[in-house]
């Protein structure tokens, strides 16, 4: 899916940040911080909450700070969220009225950077059949009512079997990027310049084969860290810690 959309210089990814209201994180303070920025371009890459799902009311409740802060950022920078494998269904929320929303249908999406296209999903694109099929059912309408009904029993095992699961990429990265990279050319007509960005593999890398720049954003749950675009002849993206 192509958008006429430049990537503009300080905007700022970050992924995978995972945050909950139950538990302590630093997105709430992340996001405040923000809110002190001149107007930018904010892209969050998918997995921002650990579990939040539209219309499962739970979920909304104990995320409610985290997203009222988010609606504030809307009027204030161009935010561009990116639907992941934790947070989905989000589109129709009233604090999502001024952010741009990509289902993981719409990803990877494409921009442009120093006039090369630059291909942005949360990560979870073109794995494999079964993760499609659990993608599918996982949004079906009735799977969320069910979640719904049934959310004192559901809801609280979930959120546990999640924060388990967060460090379960231990692959070679440079192997990861190399499979990333031929996925990305076998599903869409990618040229040899483009960029890659994406989260979900907790990698925090910059990575170049045969041309293609894969940018592997850092783990913001555990690392705190996010990239921010900075305009270089060489490289346009590194990171910058987070303070």
């Amino acid at each position: 899916m192509y958008h006429n959309l430049e990537i503009k210089e300080k905007a700022i990814f970050i992924a995978d940040s995972h945050h909950h209201g139950i538990y302590k994180n630093v997105l709430d303070d992340f996001f405040k911080y923000l809110l002190t920025l001149d107007g930018r371009q904010i892209f969050l890459v998918g997995d921002i909450f650990d579990l939040l799902i539209g219309n499962v009311e739970e979920c909304i409740n104990e995320n409610k700070l985290a997203l009222e802060l988010l609606e504030q950022l809307s009027h204030k920078h161009e935010i561009y969220y990116f639907e992941g494998n934790h947070d989905f269904l989000l589109k129709n929320l009233s604090y999502f009225n001024n952010i741009k929303y990509f289902t993981l249908k719409e990803q990877p999406v494409c921009f442009k950077i120093n006039n090369t296209k630059a291909y942005i999903s949360h990560g979870d694109v073109y794995l494999n059949w079964h993760y499609d099929l659990y993608t599918n059912l996982i949004r079906r309408k009735n799977v969320v009512l069910f979640l719904s009904i049934f959310k004192s029993f559901i809801y609280p095992r979930l959120i546990k079997y999640l924060n388990t699961k967060k460090n379960h990429y231990k692959k070679k990265y440079n192997d990861v990027v190399e499979n990333r990279i031929k996925a990305y050319k076998s599903n869409i007509d990618i040229n040899d310049t483009a960029y890659i960005i994406e989260g979900h593999f907790h990698m925090g890398v910059q990575n170049i084969q045969n041309k293609i720049k894969y940018i592997g954003l850092p783990f913001f749950y555990c690392k705190k860290k996010y990239f921010v675009v900075e305009y270089d002849r060489n490289y346009c993206l590194s990171f910058k810690e987070c303070e």
